[in-house]
């Protein structure tokens, strides 16, 4: 009996015309984790039967979620910001910017994962999926990641992939937690030490419907929340932004990641507030300060509470 390993695992992302529904051409994806499951609990029923032996259980809803992690890079990377966002703006004439904003509506897909080593390959299908949220922690010197949180409404296991021939998206452009830069209220700063940011989309996933076999019917799209944190040593850089947290003065964030000038991304979010968060001195060694932001849409030129921009050779997407 063959056990299927994770090393020998093939992950498919294919856009979906009708929510739900597979289609028939896909892309195949880089990635590092899989966590998308699909589940459905057994819920006890409170029939009386004149014994103390339990009836037989019964299905509740299906859920479809979980997390991708992905590497961060300039190039597949723009497949999961299309999930997310739509497809961007394109400028250049090589290298190409490639800019993605908040979207009023996302696009439904299919992710697929071929289960190869077994006696006969299975293809495990989640469908009716979108990006629910997006993380990115920066600092250290670990390899560079995103999580991706999904959401989807269905699944089911097949003999056959979606697109036996995917378009190959698994060369990357990877980015390095080393060679990064920030700027802080239009001021580069270099006293930071981790920085981290989290977008929800603000889906809803609550729409099952009658008929559906306990799926959901619809996964609309609500408010997108921006957050995260820095956390700086505690010098007078780091002073000048706690006083911001403490006055509730406007401020702005952005990150560029570098893998050379011809591959980058950044990540700008123009309108910010920080939370008043002092540090704390819990000992003889440097002291270090973190303070959390959220950010917004209120007069900013992007008109967009966080704008991701990929810079590489591709001329369209």
């Amino acid at each position: 009996m063959a056990q299927q390993r994770g090393s020998q695992i093939e992950v498919l992302l294919g856009v979906e015309s009708t929510f739900g529904t597979a289609p028939s051409s896909a892309y195949q994806m880089a990635i590092n984790t899989y966590g998308v499951q699909s589940t459905r609990a057994l819920n006890t029923a409170a029939t009386l039967t004149g014994q103390r032996n339990p009836v037989a259980p019964f299905s509740g809803n299906r859920t479809v979620s979980g997390d991708i992690v992905v590497p961060v890079d300039s190039i597949a990377m723009a497949r999961w910001l299309i999930a997310a966002f739509g497809s961007p703006a394109t400028s250049g004439s090589g290298p190409y910017t490639h800019e993605f904003k908040v979207p009023d509506s996302q696009g439904s897909y299919t992710l697929e994962i071929a289960n190869k080593d077994l006696t006969t390959a299975r293809y495990l299908q989640h469908r009716g999926c979108k990006i629910s949220s997006i993380s990115i922690d920066i600092g250290g010197d670990g390899e560079l990641t995103a999580s991706l949180g999904i959401l989807g409404a269905t699944s089911s296991w097949e003999t056959s992939s979606m697109d036996a021939t995917p378009t190959d998206n698994t060369t990357l452009g990877r980015l390095n937690n080393f060679h990064a830069s920030l700027t802080e209220g239009g001021s580069a700063i270099s006293n930071v030490v981790t920085a981290s940011f989290t977008i929800d989309m603000g889906l809803d996933d609550s729409q099952y419907v009658i008929g559906g076999s306990g799926t959901l019917g619809s996964i609309p799209e609500g408010i997108v929340s921006v957050g995260g944190s820095i956390t700086m040593l505690m010098d007078d850089a780091a002073y000048a932004v706690i006083a911001k947290g403490d006055a509730e003065t406007e401020s702005s964030l952005a990150l560029t990641l570098y893998g050379g000038t011809s591959s980058q991304m950044e990540i700008e979010l123009q309108e910010i507030l920080y939370s008043m968060n002092g540090p704390a001195y819990p000992g003889p060694q440097g002291i270090q300060v973190s303070l959390d932001f959220q950010g917004y849409y209120t007069d900013g030129s992007e008109a967009s509470s966080i704008v991701f921009r990929l810079v590489n050779g591709v001329s369209s997407y």
